[in-house]
């Protein structure tokens, strides 16, 4: 385990405390992880509001449950609307992502999907694609594809079955015509991939059943999807059927982000719950100021 692997909420929270008696008039906001403050920095006021990563949900939630509780002035967080949250009473001091995590929540944010694949693919290709499917935009293949691998993330969370849902690898699980994956195929994958799995793949079956039956319920399936995955999934597309060639995840991550303009992130919920969160105008905090 990495030094930021092992950060606590006391940790992180005597940090801010040290920053503090450095700046005491700049605002501090813990954020998950590195991108979330890579995404957020070049719409923050740089000598107003400093990012702070976490690196990991853990410690940020403990952090600013401490904030909280010891009413420490100028600190907010913005955490991740994921299923390891599920159940807990969030403090006041943190706003929530729109979505799954920053990148689902970037990736439903207005036409920046789109943007994105119009400037890295074939145009013709897209379009002959998305009509074949009966697709409006290139938004619905993306999301067919990572709501299986989003259900199964939430049902290994909440019955423990210990398998690793990231990285699904979609060149070997998505059907040949790319309109969604094997279910089955993905679970044996995810548990082939775990370090101490709690199931075997003689579950794999099993578990693919269930999944298909939860997904039955979704009634909104971007409540669902992780943001890693959709992108993952978005830059299989972008390769295999639309004629990016050179487009691999961390490419697709990297442009969505960059494409997050001010007309994007004024329309989320988490812009107005930050200046909620620390009790002040956005023009305080954001510099997009004459948006929205």
């Amino acid at each position: 385990m990495t030094m930021r692997e092992s950060l606590t909420g006391d940790d992180l929270y005597s940090y801010v405390i040290l920053l503090q008696s450095e700046n005491s008039r700049k605002k501090y906001l813990l954020c998950e992880g590195e991108s979330d403050c890579a995404v957020l920095d070049p719409h923050l006021m740089e000598d107003m509001c400093e990012t702070i990563p976490g690196y990991g949900n853990n410690s940020v939630v403990e952090a600013i449950r401490i904030v909280t509780a010891q009413r420490t002035k100028g600190v907010a967080a913005l955490i991740d609307r994921d299923w390891s949250k599920d159940g807990q009473q969030v403090s006041p001091l943190a706003a929530q992502t729109d979505h799954y995590d920053i990148d689902a929540t970037i990736f439903y944010s207005g036409n920046v999907c789109q943007r994105v694949v119009s400037t890295h693919c074939n145009r013709d290709a897209v379009k002959k694609f998305l009509s074949s499917g009966g697709w409006d935009s290139p938004i619905e293949p993306a999301t067919a594809l990572a709501l299986p691998i989003g259900v199964l993330r939430k049902l290994n969370q909440e019955q423990g079955w210990g398998i690793r849902c990231g990285d699904t690898p979609f060149d070997d699980v998505a059907f040949p015509d790319a309109s969604g994956i094997d279910i089955e195929k993905a679970v044996l994958s995810a548990i082939s991939r775990s370090k101490k799995p709690r199931v075997s793949q003689a579950d794999a079956g099993r578990i693919a059943s269930e999944v298909a039956e939860e997904m039955l319920r979704v009634a909104d399936p971007a409540t669902h999807c992780c943001g890693h995955d959709l992108n993952s999934a978005l830059s299989f597309l972008m390769r295999r059927k639309w004629g990016g060639e050179r487009i691999n995840k961390r490419s697709v991550e990297k442009a969505m982000r960059a494409a997050f303009s001010c007309v994007e992130l004024t329309s989320t919920k988490f812009h107005a719950g930050l200046s909620s969160a620390y009790a002040c105008s956005r023009p305080e905090l954001f510099t997009c100021l004459g948006v929205g």
